[in-house]
């Protein structure tokens, strides 16, 4: 079956996978591009793609420092199917790097578990989430839950809660040097000012709305599965689950505050969605309902790639 293939990590999965995304990278670059007939940015696209092969590198490395997981490929995979669910992920230079910012400060914020040099893991994680925040000013949101995470923590909760201060400033007043020697006026405070769109016309398509349920189903199905193993019964576990349940909830939360509405957004949740689905397959005795949901989410995918390819050639 599908799961076995991938219960042991092999450099041979990674290189599978890195051609599935490249592939899935250019198709929606090309798509875009044939569609609106903007001119190509090769240095743009070229940033792009390095960002998000880093934010991978990133990805498993996060997971793998902190034991999110065991020593299989399930988290690169789930997240391989979630983007070829929603290609149009990839559409957004500054979502993505927003969310390798998050994903720095998440790699910061897990470590907390481990009670050791606290102060500085949790400078970096506010200063990754104050930069992350002048990509995508909803990313601040990622803020609660390292606020939660240092209420958890056993002392000092006042110094916690200047080391993160800290790193927020250090972000601040970087950015306003920046401003300053660039433009020679201070225009970031403006990027962040709360913008209010409540058009969800975007969210018409009949695909997006069936992806979107269906990573709901799949959080619902997998979070209360995944409730009594990781939260009740094992301890260690127990921080991991409401950091990841956390960052899942506002995966769905940010795309309905973007001030952009498209279905980049929905990057943020891809990441921690794809860790909670590794673990639920792990912890599944029968193997025929994660294979069931594997071909559920290729179905629907490669519908979306074959009706996108006959508009393409419909132009």
């Amino acid at each position: 079956m599908i799961t076995s293939f991938f219960k042991t990590s092999k450099p041979s999965h990674y290189l599978i996978f890195l051609f599935l995304l490249l592939s899935v990278f250019v198709f929606q670059r090309f798509e875009a591009y044939q569609t609106n007939t903007l001119s190509v940015s090769y240095l743009k696209e070229f940033t792009a793609l390095c960002m998000f092969f880093v934010t991978l590198f990133v990805f498993v490395f996060v997971i793998t420092k902190n034991d999110l997981t065991q020593n299989n490929s399930f988290a690169a995979f789930y997240l391989c199917l979630f983007i070829l669910l929603l290609p149009q992920s990839l559409s957004d230079a500054f979502v993505l790097g927003s969310n390798l910012f998050v994903l720095l400060s998440f790699r910061r914020i897990f470590s907390l578990k481990t009670n050791t040099n606290i102060k500085r893991k949790l400078f970096d994680a506010g200063f990754w989430i104050a930069l992350a925040t002048l990509f995508h000013p909803p990313a601040a949101l990622y803020f609660s839950p390292l606020i939660f995470a240092i209420f958890l923590l056993p002392s000092d909760i006042f110094k916690h809660l200047f080391s993160v201060f800290f790193g927020v400033i250090t972000i601040g007043l970087l950015a306003v040097f920046y401003d300053f020697f660039i433009f020679n006026e201070i225009k970031f405070w403006k990027k962040l000012m709360p913008q209010i769109n409540l058009d969800f016309s975007v969210f018409n398509d009949i695909f997006l709305v069936l992806s979107i349920t269906l990573l709901i189903t799949l959080t619902i199905w997998t979070l209360s599965s995944l409730f009594n193993t990781m939260m009740i019964k094992v301890s260690k576990t127990r921080f991991t689950f409401l950091m990841l349940s956390f960052a899942i909830v506002l995966g769905f939360i940010i795309p309905v505050f973007s001030p952009t509405k498209t279905e980049a957004s929905f990057l943020f949740l891809l990441f921690p969605l794809s860790i909670v689905m590794a673990n639920f397959t792990e912890h599944e005795k029968s193997e025929w309902m994660p294979n069931a949901i594997i071909l559920v989410i290729l179905g629907l995918a490669f519908t979306k790639i074959g009706f996108n390819i006959q508009d393409l050639l419909r132009l």
